[in-house]
């Protein structure tokens, strides 16, 4: 933490170490803004793709794609999913908060909003084709894949 005399500025401040805290710039100021809303908006996003994780889990089923979340869900049903979920989101967020001056935090937050906003779309698609095939979906789905998932309630 900068140590200041009373009323100094930040340039003339000694930071950890010994070295002088250099002042932040308004592009390093504004990156942070950037990636403290990209952060925001990707931990929006994953507690989004949990809740329609569980509610499909939880009624016709699904298919999970991914291999640790199918791991959580065999592991300990929707509550090993929830803190799994949630662990990842507070994890990832953290580390793009705490690294949010640099030039490649801001690359990993578009990147992560990207991908989280390309698995929004694929909820919307999955949605429509479940409302349209739904028993049928199900019916060839289940004893066919290891990949479909259902949650039975806690």
């Amino acid at each position: 933490m900068p140590v200041c005399a009373s009323g100094q500025q930040p340039s003339g401040c000694i930071g950890q170490g010994g070295a002088p805290v250099r002042p932040a710039s308004e592009a390093e100021a504004a990156r942070a803004r950037r990636v403290t809303i990209l952060t925001l908006a990707a931990a929006a996003l994953g507690v989004l793709d949990l809740a329609f994780t569980l509610t499909y889990a939880r009624s016709i089923g699904m298919l999970e794609l991914n291999p640790l979340a199918r791991s959580m869900i065999d592991l300990g049903g929707a509550g090993q999913l929830v803190r799994f979920k949630l662990f990842t989101i507070a994890l990832s967020s953290g580390a793009l908060y705490l690294t949010r001056r640099e030039r490649g935090a801001e690359l990993a937050a578009w990147a992560s909003v990207a991908v989280l906003v390309g698995l929004g779309a694929h909820w919307v698609r999955y949605t429509t084709m479940t409302e349209e095939l739904g028993p049928v979906l199900v019916a060839h789905a289940t004893p066919a894949d290891h990949r479909w998932v259902v949650i039975a309630e806690d």
